[in-house]
Order: structure tokens, then sequence, then C-alpha cells
């Protein structure tokens, strides 16, 4: 899943121009009532870092700042971004620390920010609450083929979505598996039991409407 399908427009996103002095930028964290905005240079073209609210009350009120200043020595973050192509995957990497990362395109140009929201949202997904269906959760000893085992098992049934946790540990995993909202309770069971006449125990079954 590439990064492209998940971000908000620039359109938008609410951002400072890199000219702006900080009681500019001040003035606008408080309108949009966020903790943080990126900051554009060249005609809102590049991304130049993030600029936090705390940041500017410290430097105004604790270091005494002069208002007129520009926000230059306040921006931070200038490595907080990724490319509209590359893995989803990178942004759990980045974002963790960061309230969102912008997102360029080949030409290093600003087209958006990935926020937390989104991050949330690629989650759902992978755990069928957009489709709705059932959620199992299940346990399995750490062995060579386990996620071909299982799925083997189940052959006969569309799988919406499989996810593995635990991932690194040397006994224990948990795999997470959607299956489809079609299926009656009957059928969900005895695929349960199918599942642990094998090395696997199905810990949970989750009902998402």
């Amino acid at each position: 899943m590439k990064i492209r399908y998940n971000f908000v427009q620039k359109s938008e996103v609410k951002y400072c121009d890199s000219t702006f002095t900080v009681q500019q930028a001040h003035a606008y964290l408080n309108e949009t009532g966020y903790r943080s905005i990126p900051v554009l240079s060249e005609n809102g073209t590049k991304f130049a870092g993030l600029i936090y609210k705390v940041d500017i009350l410290e430097y105004l009120y604790e270091k005494n700042g002069s208002a007129d200043e520009s926000i230059a020595s306040l921006v931070e973050s200038k490595d907080a971004f990724v490319y509209e192509d590359d893995s989803f995957f990178k942004t759990f990497l980045t974002i963790r620390r960061l309230p969102f990362i912008a997102v360029l395109n080949a030409s290093d140009e600003f087209i958006g920010i990935i926020t937390h929201a989104n991050v949330m949202d690629v989650l759902e997904d992978s755990f069928g609450m957009k489709t709705g269906g059932y959620t199992l959760t299940i346990a399995t000893i750490e062995h060579k083929g386990a996620i071909k085992d299982l799925v083997s098992l189940i052959s006969d049934i569309n799988i919406d979505g499989l996810l593995t946790l635990d991932n690194g540990e040397k006994y224990l995993r948990r795999i997470i598996l959607n299956l489809p909202g079609t299926l009656s309770e009957d059928r969900v069971q005895h695929l349960k039991s199918l599942i642990e006449e094998k090395e696997f125990r199905v810990t949970h079954i989750d009902r998402i409407n």
C-alpha cells in the first residue's frame, strides 16, 4: 500500500509561510487551533519543517524573544517527510514521535500530510472495521510455515485480511484473521474447530458490523 492513497491533501492543510514572523505564526496557530503546523517555503511548494505553539510561547514568554523576529530558528523536524510513492509502512517508522509528517512528490514538492488519524484508518481497514465480518485472534507456537499451515486449513474461504503480532518472539505468535461477514455463525464455529485440531488456538472471535 502506497502513501499516495492515504494522506491529507495540501488544499486541506493549514501551514505557515517561512517568511512569517513569530507574531504571525502565533496568531495563525491560535486561529487554526492546532498545536503544530507545517512550515513551507518557495511560495508554498517546499517543506521547511514543523512549528509548535509551545516553542513559540517558550520563546516569547520564557526567553523574552522578539515577536517581530523570523520563525526560522523555531522550525523543527525538517526531515519529517516521506514520499507519496513510499510504502505506507515507512510512516510507522517516522510518525510515532510527531503529530504528523509531510508528504512530498518526486519533485520534492509538498503535497500534503499524514496524520495519526490516517494511520488509524489504515489499521482499522486491516482489522476489517470498514467492511465488517469476523475477526479471529489465533495463537500458535512459533514454527516455520505457521501462516502457510493456517491458510491451508481454510483454503476454501476468502481471507479479507491477515495481520501478525508478536513478530520476533521465540515461542508464541498471534495471528489476526479477517473473514467475510457472509459466513454463518455455525460455519465460523466449524472453522474454529478445524483450526484448533492443528497447532493453533482461537483465543477470540469478534463480529464486526
